[in-house]
């Protein structure tokens, strides 16, 4: 049996037997409280609490046609997960595939953030690099909507949308905090605090802060996080939130191992071939006002105001090329893209929605309609043209400093603005107590005007606009078993929005579909949950090489993926918790060509760049004594191909967490935790075309975390 086989398939037979719990129906579960116990730090499948990322009708996973996950932020804390991108690869066939600085996810065969969204606390921040939150202190938890979410957020959606609930005012005051040592002289400390101040007003502040000389040469970091909201309720049926976050950060300047021949040597894996004088540096701000209304018990009116700025700071050689030996010299590494830019970007924006329930003759109904309003504003200040290269050592590199070049001077380059809105509308019908439909329908318009500073011919205006729409029904047999079906269309950008090139404009979104369907059930008196669900996406309109003229790229590309997931959450005996996943996927281009030095190569068949066709999670929390409580995960991700030619191969990884945790008085714990138990080395991300981003080695960590 090899490692998927263990993980991913235990997931799936597992769940065929707990069906004949169903055949006992038990009693309808509390949809406003959690009804399973949670002794340790595993995630619940929760199905049936509220989630709002894949519906605004404040629907239960139980009642809605689509794959949602809900990862708790008590559990992504306690259970050592260091970024949120750490926490949703947890998730049922969920990939951290984040590189060097970025945020990224890979999901039903499709990943990077065109493809996969990343919102916080219900916002899309049109940006290249996303950075909130900085520190999972800050979520209240973590959303999964696996497929297409394009009817919910707009464009750049079609293989899912994980969303980041930020901490909110409480209603009982709470007070928590966190202290760790790691290694590679890792601290962090964060702090915390919400609730009532008065009957009218309610608060919550948090902070966080992180750094690390990271495990490789100069791979030094730091993050610094902060968030506070005020919440104001001047009449029961009116809420009034303001809210601001702030983080800066800066990212270890470490770019990646170049491959040596096509391949991974691990003897040069810590060495750090950027300039000695890198610099990344990352400072965001985000600000809410988040206003509800209830003027009856039918009609709830949301309305929030946001306000992004962002500064972002890159000073590195970024490309690193392995150089093979000659007679003469030893073999070398080639530093390339002396890259100085800057990231300044501000985006306005609102939604507001309005939810109504009324009756269509007998019949119970549902709707919500709303709008998106958006002004982003991108300015791009760059070296662009530092064609620049230099010669260091493969085994003892002195890397040198920055290189600039008199033909490439930093300067504004050119600015892209951004005016967008959309309409939506989602409705549920429910025909009786066993059966309902659910659909949705948005249409989105973003005009986007560049204005080139170098070369006015660059110059354009264009309107990517798109329509997309789903519809699902589900069947409840029994209270607490849901069978759903759905279609889902969406619409992807060919590249992010914010920096759209001449050439890019021209194109019109990709579009997609899928088709879904599957089961949920919650069996054993509450102590079991599982899932089902098996899909088929289409992608079109991908950029692809013109036969006639390889150099030329035409829109008529396709890709496929379909595919089966399965999840398991159990308590099988008082104190113990187990938590299991697993996913398979068939990904491959329909329809692709790619122009390698002006040669066309038809890459029909083969499989997506970075994408794994199996992945499979497993964790189990025991309080073995009053107190006490041991935890360990298991975590598998298939191999993976770097090119359209499916020639480089990603290899498969197995990664295993565990730790021990002493509760030893109310409301304090002690904590040991180990990562990485056997020290893998694994491939997290790629970097161009011949560096791999490795994960992090074995490492050992001791916290305390306090709550009152």
């Amino acid at each position: 049996m090899n490692n998927f086989t263990l993980a991913a398939f235990a997931a799936l037979t597992l769940v065929a037997p707990t069906f004949a719990h169903a055949q006992q129906p038990a009693a309808a579960p509390d949809a406003e409280s959690e009804t399973i116990i949670v002794t340790g730090v595993v995630d619940q499948l929760r199905l049936n609490i509220k989630s709002d990322s894949a519906s605004r009708l404040g629907l239960t996973p139980l009642e809605t046609p689509a794959s949602v996950e809900t990862l708790d932020g008590d559990a992504i804390r306690l259970r050592g997960d260091l970024t949120i991108q750490d926490a949703a690869a947890r998730a049922t066939g969920i990939v951290n595939t984040s590189g060097v600085f970025g945020y990224g996810l890979s999901a039903r065969g499709f990943t990077g953030q065109n493809s996969v969204m990343t919102l916080y606390d219900g916002m899309r921040m049109y940006n290249n690099t996303l950075t909130f939150p900085a520190d999972p202190w800050m979520a209240q938890n973590v959303e999964i909507l696996r497929g297409p979410a394009s009817v919910l957020y707009g464009e750049g959606a079609i293989g899912g949308a994980g969303n980041v609930t930020r901490r909110q005012p409480g209603d009982t005051l709470e007070i928590g905090g966190r202290a760790s040592a790691a290694s590679f002289d890792t601290y962090s400390i964060a702090a915390g605090a919400g609730g009532p101040i008065s009957d009218v007003v309610g608060f919550r502040a948090d902070a966080s802060y992180r750094r690390s000389d990271g495990w490789m040469d100069r791979g030094d970091n730091s993050a610094l996080a902060l968030s506070g909201a005020i919440r104001l309720k001047p009449a029961s049926d009116l809420s009034i939130t303001l809210s601001h976050d702030f983080s800066t950060q800066k990212p270890r300047t470490w770019f990646g191992v170049p491959l040596i021949d096509g391949k991974l040597d691990r003897s040069i894996r810590r060495n750090n071939y950027n300039v000695t004088d890198a610099k990344l540096r990352f400072r965001d701000n985000w600000s809410q006002a988040k206003i509800e209304w209830g003027p009856s018990d039918a009609i709830t009116i949301r309305s929030t105001f946001y306000h992004l700025w962002a500064n972002k700071y890159w000073n590195n050689a970024e490309n690193v090329t392995y150089v093979p030996a000659t007679a003469t010299t030893p073999a070398q590494i080639r530093q390339s893209s002396f890259l100085e830019l800057y990231h300044i970007q501000k985006q306005t924006g609102n939604r507001t929605t309005a939810n109504v329930n009324h009756s269509l003759g007998s019949l119970e109904n549902q709707l919500v309609i709303g709008f998106d309003v958006n002004r982003i504003r991108y300015k791009n200040v760059s070296n662009s043209g530092n064609n620049a290269t230099r010669l260091i050592d493969l085994i003892n590199p002195v890397s040198g400093l920055f290189i600039d070049q008199p033909t490439a001077t930093t300067k504004p380059r050119y600015t892209n603005k951004i005016r967008q809105y959309s309409i939506f509308a989602e409705d549920r019908l429910k025909f009786s107590e066993q059966f309902s439909l659910v659909g949705g329908l948005r249409y989105d318009r973003p005009e986007i005007t560049k204005t080139d500073y170098v070369n006015a011919a660059n110059n354009f205006t264009g309107t990517p606009d798109a329509v997309t729409w789903r519809v699902g029904a589900v069947y409840n047999p029994i209270p607490t078993l849901s069978l759903y079906g759905q279609y889902a269309t969406a619409a992807d950008p060919v590249g992010a929005l914010v920096s759209t090139s001449l050439t890019q404009s021209s194109f019109d979104l990709s579009t997609g579909r899928q088709y879904e369907v599957g089961i949920k059930h919650i069996f054993w008196g509450t102590r079991g949950q599982w899932t089902l669900a098996a899909y088929d996406i289409i992608k079109k309109k991908l950029l692809t090489s013109d036969p006639l003229i390889p150099t030329i790229q035409v829109q008529v590309g396709q890709q496929s993926s379909k595919g089966i997931e399965a999840s398991l959450s159990l308590e099988p005996i008082e104190r113990l918790t187990l938590s299991l996943n697993g996913a398979v996927l068939r990904a491959r281009y329909e329809d692709f060509a790619e122009s390698v030095g002006g040669v066309l190569f038809q890459r029909a068949g083969n499989r997506p760049t970075n994408v794994a066709t199996k992945t499979a999670n497993a964790f189990i929390s025991w309080e073995f004594a009053d107190g006490w409580i041991a935890d360990g995960g298991v975590s598998y991700v298939g191999k993976r191909y770097q090119d359209a030619a499916n020639t480089r191969v990603i290899p498969s990884y197995t990664l295993t967490d565990i730790g021990i945790r002493w509760q030893f008085i109310e409301g304090a714990s002690a904590s040991l935790r180990l990562r990485n138990v056997f020290d893998e080395t694994y491939v997290r991300a790629t970097y161009g075309a011949s560096q791999w981003v490795l994960g992090d080695p074995r490492a050992v960590e001791a916290s305390i975390h306090v709550a009152f």
